[in-house]
C-alpha cells in the first residue's frame, strides 16, 4: 500500500466520514481517580496482617493504574491518535491484503448495504496496492464487484450477482462507494479516524476508550448517525455512516498492523448489534489480477447501461411523487417507453423479474416524497395491488441527479 496523497474521490470519502467533535474528560475526573486510589490504600491499611500481604499487591496495581491513567487523562484522544498514526505508517508499506469479514447484509444488495435486521454473511475483500489499486469484493453466493485494470474493453469495474447471466461493466474513474472504499483501503479508514482526533466541530463523537492487552491495543470509538432525518428515520441503520456506531480497532503495538475491526450499531432501544466483524486479515499475500476473483464469471455477459440521452418529458420537471405515479402506472400496462427510461440501470434479467412481479399492478395510493439519511434523492411510499391480488406497500427510491434531471427508479422493489 503505497504512501501517497489521496485523490479527489478518496479525499471526499474521508471528508464525508471524518468525525466532527472531540470530547475531553471532565476536569474533576483526575481528582476522583486519585482519591479512589488513596481510599483503597486507607482501607487496606486497616485489614488484618495476614491478608495485608496479599492486598498490598492489588493496591499497588490499583495505584499504578491510577497514576498511569492520570498521565494520559488530559487526552485519551492523543493516545488514539498515536496508534492510528502508527497503523497508517504500517499500512503504507503493505503491498496486498486479503480481508475476511462477516457483515449483516443481503447477498444481492449493494456492497455498502448493512442492516442489523440481516443475518451475518461472509464477505471477502482482496486488494493489490498498485497504481491504480486492483481490488475485488465478494459476498458469499451473492454480489461480486471487481477492478482488474484496463483491458481491450476499456477501464471498467465489473459487477454481477452470482447465478445471473448478466452483469454491469461501468467506466472506472478511481471512485469506489464510500464504505466499500474504507475496507478496500484500510489506510482511508484509519486516516479518517485519525483526523477525528485532530479536528473539532467535525462530528458528534461521544467517547474514546483504549485497552492494552499484551502485544494488542484496542481503540474503541462511539459516534452518532450522519445524514438528514428531519423528514423520516427510514434510512437510519441501513449503512455504517447512517447509524449510531461503536467501532473497535485492534492493533499490534510492535508492527502497527491493524489486526481486527468490529463495528456495532446502537439501536433506538439501546440494544447493541454487531454488524461488521473481521476475521482473517492477511498482508502481503502474493496476489495477481488473475487470482483476485474467486467466483466464476466466464459465462456472464457484462453490459454497460447508459441513461437515455433524450428522456421522456413525463419524467422531467415534476415532483418525485408524480414520477412514482407515472412509473407504477407504466408497470400496470407495461409501457416499455417509460420503463426503459425509469429502469435503465437494470439488466435484462432484472427487468424480466420486475415484469413478472409487478406487471399488471394497480396503484392504490402515492404518499408525499421525503428525504432520509444521506440518500441524494427522495423516497415515496406507495400502495399497490399486484396482478395476483396481493396487496403490498412499496417505498420507492427515486433520484434525478443525472444530466437530464429525469427521475429514475433507484430501489424499493
Amino acid at each position: 500500500m503505497k504512501s501517497k496523497e489521496y485523490n479527489q474521490h478518496e479525499q471526499q470519502i474521508i471528508d464525508m466520514l471524518t468525525p466532527k467533535v472531540e470530547l475531553k474528560p471532565s476536569a474533576e475526573l483526575k481528582t476522583r481517580v486519585l482519591e479512589a486510589a488513596a481510599n483503597q490504600q486507607k482501607v487496606a491499611a486497616k485489614k488484618p496482617a495476614r491478608v495485608t500481604y496479599w492486598l498490598r499487591g492489588a493496591v499497588s496495581v490499583a495505584a499504578v493504574v491510577a497514576i498511569a491513567f492520570t498521565l494520559t487523562l488530559t487526552s485519551p484522544v492523543t493516545a488514539s491518535r498515536r496508534y492510528f498514526s502508527n497503523a497508517i505508517e504500517a499500512a503504507s508499506r503493505v503491498k496486498s491484503m486479503i480481508l475476511e469479514l462477516n457483515v449483516r447484509t443481503e447477498p444481492y444488495e449493494t456492497m455498502e448495504f448493512v442492516s442489523p435486521k440481516c443475518a451475518m454473511l461472509p464477505v471477502t475483500i482482496k486488494a493489490i496496492y498498485d497504481e491504480p489499486m486492483l481490488w475485488c469484493a465478494e459476498k458469499q453466493g451473492g454480489r461480486v464487484a471487481f477492478y482488474k485494470g484496463a483491458n481491450e474493453d476499456g477501464n471498467k469495474v465489473y459487477q454481477w450477482i452470482q447465478g445471473a447471466g448478466e452483469g454491469w461493466a461501468t467506466n472506472y474513474n478511481g471512485f469506489v462507494n464510500e464504505e466499500l472504499a474504507l475496507f478496500l483501503n484500510p489506510q482511508l479508514l484509519l486516516d479518517f479516524e485519525l483526523r477525528a482526533t485532530k479536528e473539532r466541530n467535525k462530528a458528534k463523537y461521544t467517547k474514546y476508550e483504549i485497552t492494552e492487552i499484551g502485544e494488542w491495543v484496542n481503540v474503541k470509538i462511539s459516534s452518532t448517525a450522519q445524514g438528514d432525518y428531519a423528514d423520516s428515520d427510514y434510512m437510519l441503520n441501513t449503512s455504517l455512516a447512517e447509524a449510531k456506531t461503536i467501532r473497535e480497532y485492534s492493533f499490534n503495538k510492535k508492527s502497527g498492523h491493524l489486526l481486527k475491526v468490529r463495528i456495532d450499531m446502537v439501536m433506538p432501544n439501546r440494544e447493541v448489534v454487531t454488524v461488521v466483524e473481521s476475521g482473517l486479515i492477511v498482508y502481503d499475500e502474493p496476489l495477481t489480477a488473475e487470482n483476485l476473483v474467486a467466483a466464476d464469471y466466464s459465462q456472464v455477459e457484462f453490459i454497460t447501461p447508459e441513461p437515455p440521452s433524450t428522456p421522456s418529458s413525463q419524467l422531467v420537471g415534476i415532483s418525485a411523487d408524480k414520477a412514482a405515479k407515472i412509473i407504477l402506472g407504466a408497470m400496470g400496462e407495461w409501457n416499455e417507453e417509460v420503463l426503459g427510461e425509469a429502469l435503465w440501470s437494470l439488466t435484462t434479467d432484472m427487468v424480466e423479474n420486475v415484469k413478472a412481479r409487478y406487471g399488471g399492478l394497480k396503484l392504490l395510493s402515492v404518499g408525499k416524497p421525503f428525504r432520509s439519511g444521506l440518500y441524494p434523492g427522495r423516497f415515496v411510499k406507495c400502495k399497490v395491488v399486484l396482478a395476483d391480488g396481493e396487496k403490498c406497500e412499496l417505498v420507492l427510491a427515486l433520484r434525478n441527479d443525472n444530466k437530464a434531471k429525469a427521475w429514475v427508479l433507484d430501489g424499493g422493489l
